[in-house]
């Protein structure tokens, strides 16, 4: 059996995106001017994800409360964020577009978005990418589930740990900021409160 051919056989077991990625190579592949050593590589990858174990799911819980702090924040923001405290760094949640693959779900990426994580869909499962390793999966979920249970909680926490607001990335600098753990403004828009604590 040929690569191609390899490759036309788990079609059916490829996630959509990559099956249609799966499914160009194949028709160039038969063209007058074949793959590309890379596009041959990216051949071998699909293969091999197609025989690849499926991720472990796992439940966060109830992320009412997280999606709820998006509604209001979408209300003000063009593309509200709340960043977390990862393994390897800070995670950034953010919501799926209408043109997702999985429109409304919660994507985890890195700050700076160069990493995919998985997401979060509506019922709180934690869907992983294949990419990353058990443990940090299991970080990663350690901090969706207190980010699930209790969203001021872990934005505030946030804070706290970093002298930077979840929501905007900010340094806190003023007394009252970091007493609470996240700035006025934010507050405003995520709606949460503020103005009702004292500064330490």
């Amino acid at each position: 059996m040929t690569d191609i051919q390899a490759l036309t056989s788990v079609l059916p077991q490829l996630d959509d995106r990559s099956r249609e990625f799966a499914n160009s190579l194949v028709t160039q592949a038969s063209g007058r001017r074949g793959l590309s050593p890379k596009q041959w590589d990216w051949v071998d990858k699909l293969i091999a994800r197609a025989h690849a174990p499926a991720p472990q799911t796992a439940a966060i819980g109830s992320v009412a409360g997280i999606i709820e702090l998006f509604d209001r924040a979408q209300q003000h923001l063009k593309r509200p964020a709340i960043l977390l405290r990862g393994p390897d760094g800070d995670l950034r949640l953010s919501l799926a577009g209408a043109r997702a693959r999985v429109p409304g779900s919660i994507n985890v990426t890195s700050a700076e978005r160069s990493d995919w994580y998985g997401r979060v869909t509506r019922n709180g499962t934690y869907e992983p990418s294949r990419k990353y390793d058990d443990a940090t999966i299991a970080a990663v979920t350690r901090g969706l589930r207190a980010m699930a249970s209790d969203p001021a909680g872990t934005a505030a926490a946030y804070g706290h740990l970093t002298g930077a607001c979840c929501f905007c990335n900010r340094a806190l600098t003023d007394e009252r900021s970091t007493s609470v753990g996240y700035g006025p403004i934010c507050a405003g828009h995520y709606g949460l409160p503020w103005g009702e604590r004292e500064a330490a």
